[in-house]
């Protein structure tokens, strides 16, 4: 018996990166898993390689689709036990550079997106005898990073969105929590190379951490193992947000 055994869980952007990395551990522990991202092929193709999953297609924070996204899961797949909201975007520069268009698309994908599944999830978590939420945030959200302004903010209304999310819905059996990792993904190399130097070279830990490192801690803060952790933060980045 898996981890996740009878186990639902949603995992947004999980068609690659990160995301694919968490979905298919939580699959590998037992979870039957929602693959979601933007392009419906690439869904259901990780979908087919994972048992029991299926694949939602569609732009996390465009309106209406948090709901269909959960809707869909609990009528396919019966129930909704888990949510990681890891779906993100880094469309950015410095804060004389950001348009108003960036900034708009970065708060829809990256904070109110995440928002509206946490929102659709807890109507049916909360019927359910409870769940658990992962967040995935950055140290950028927490420390502020040159480059990023956009970025930074999202992420940080996102672990304000954990904490808040953690005090209102213990009572019901429902735990939040952000996971802030750092290894290398398709999204990180978008960042400035010069950055991604200054970054690594901060790192206390000279060792590359890999998007399994990152799934390991997802599986720890979604499992049993977790069961009287909420609101916390558990960076998987080398001791990066040391600095």
């Amino acid at each position: 018996m898996g981890e996740l055994e009878g186990r639902v869980a949603i995992v947004t952007g999980s068609t690659r990166g990160l995301g694919r990395g968490i979905a298919e551990r939580f699959a590998a522990e037992g979870a039957r898993v929602v693959v979601h991202g933007r392009d419906a092929a690439m869904c259901a193709a990780v979908a087919a390689e994972l048992p029991g999953a299926i694949g939602v297609a569609g732009d996390i924070g465009a309106a209406g689709f948090a709901d269909e996204l959960i809707d869909t899961a609990v009528q396919q797949l019966g129930r909704l036990d888990i949510v990681v909201n890891n779906a993100g975007v880094a469309i950015d520069n410095f804060i004389t550079g950001v348009t108003d268009e960036r900034w708009a698309a970065t708060l829809s994908t990256n904070l109110t997106g995440p928002f509206s599944v946490l929102r659709a999830a807890v109507r049916v978590m909360k019927g359910g005898g409870g769940g658990a939420v992962l967040n995935v945030i950055s140290w950028a959200g927490e420390r502020g990073n040159v480059g990023q302004a956009a970025y930074a903010a999202s992420k940080a209304g996102l672990h304000a969105l954990t904490l808040t999310g953690a005090k209102e819905l213990g009572k019901f059996g429902i735990r939040v929590n952000s996971l802030s990792p750092a290894v290398p993904t398709d999204m990180g190399a978008q960042m400035d190379e010069k950055l991604q130097k200054i970054s690594a070279s901060r790192r206390p830990l000279k060792m590359q951490g890999l998007i399994a490192d990152v799934a390991e801690g997802a599986l720890f803060l979604v499992s049993d193992r977790s069961r009287f952790i909420t609101g916390d933060v558990l960076h998987v980045d080398g001791g990066l947000h040391l600095n």
